[in-house]
C-alpha cells in the first residue's frame, strides 16, 4: 500500500501564501492532513511508468510519487519555488517540472499511464469540471489511471477550514466531490473510493471531510 511521506521539515517552501505546508508539520493537524493524503493514496495499485501529479504546489507529495512510478511530471499553475529542484535533488527525487493550467494540458495524447491531482479539482467550478475531464482523458493512455482527493464542499467544512486559520474558503472551494464524479463520469469509470475519516467510506460523496475516487479512462 502507498502511504504519504513527509519531506523533513524546512526542505520545501510553499509556491503561494495559501499553500497548506506548514500545517504538514502541526503536532495534531499535521496527522490529520497526513491521513487524507493516505486515503487517496491507499487506492494506487502498483507501480506506474508515466505518472502526471496535477498542482504539485510545493512539491510535497513528489517524493511519495517518485517511489511509485518510472518517470514523474508535475504541472502547476503557479511558478515553482525557489530552490525546489536542487531540493529534490538532494532527495533523490527525478522530476520534470512544467507550468501550465489544467483545462490546457502542454502534454501529448496519452502521455501518461496515471494521473494524480489531489485539492485541486475543488477550485474549479462546475461548469469547467468538464473541460479537466476532457483534458485529463486526453493525456492518459488507454485504460489510465486517474487518482483524484477533495474536501468536502459545505457549511460544516467551511467552518472547520476557517478555524484552522483559512478564512474565506467559500471564496475558492466551489465543486465537491460529487460534482466531480458527475463531470468525470462520461469519460471515466470509478474503480474504488474512499473517504477520511474511514468510518465514513460509505456515506454520500462530497459528505466526508475529504474524500478520494480512483477512476479509469473509459
Amino acid at each position: 500500500m502507498v502511504r504519504f511521506q513527509l519531506p523533513p521539515k524546512g526542505t520545501l517552501q510553499p509556491n503561494n501564501q495559501d499553500d497548506p505546508l506548514p500545517q504538514y508539520y502541526k503536532p495534531l493537524v499535521g496527522r490529520i492532513y497526513a491521513a487524507r493524503l493516505d486515503v487517496g493514496l491507499g487506492l494506487l495499485d502498483g507501480r506506474y511508468g508515466k505518472l502526471l501529479e496535477v498542482g504539485y504546489g510545493s512539491g510535497l507529495l513528489l517524493p511519495t510519487l517518485h517511489s511509485i512510478c518510472d518517470e514523474l511530471t508535475a504541472l502547476d499553475l503557479e511558478r515553482e519555488p525557489p530552490g525546489l529542484r536542487e531540493v529534490l535533488e538532494r532527495l533523490g527525487v527525478r522530476a520534470k517540472l512544467v507550468q501550465g493550467n489544467l483545462l490546457e494540458l502542454p502534454f501529448s495524447d496519452g502521455a501518461f499511464d496515471a494521473a494524480v491531482a489531489f485539492s485541486i479539482l475543488e477550485h474549479l467550478k462546475p461548469e469547467t469540471l468538464p473541460r479537466a475531464a476532457d483534458e485529463l482523458h486526453r493525456v492518459l493512455a488507454p485504460r489510465g489511471t486517474l487518482l483524484v482527493g477533495c474536501p468536502a464542499v459545505h457549511r460544516a467544512m467551511n467552518a472547520a477550514i476557517t478555524a484552522i486559520g483559512y478564512s474565506g474558503i467559500e471564496h475558492h472551494h466551489f465543486s465537491s466531490l460529487k460534482d466531480v464524479s458527475d463531470a468525470f463520469r462520461a469519460r471515466f469509470e470509478i474503480e474504488k473510493r474512499a473517504a477520511w475519516p474511514r468510518l465514513l467510506d460509505k456515506a454520500p460523496l462530497g459528505w466526508p471531510p475529504y474524500g478520494a475516487l480512483l477512476l479509469r479512462k473509459r
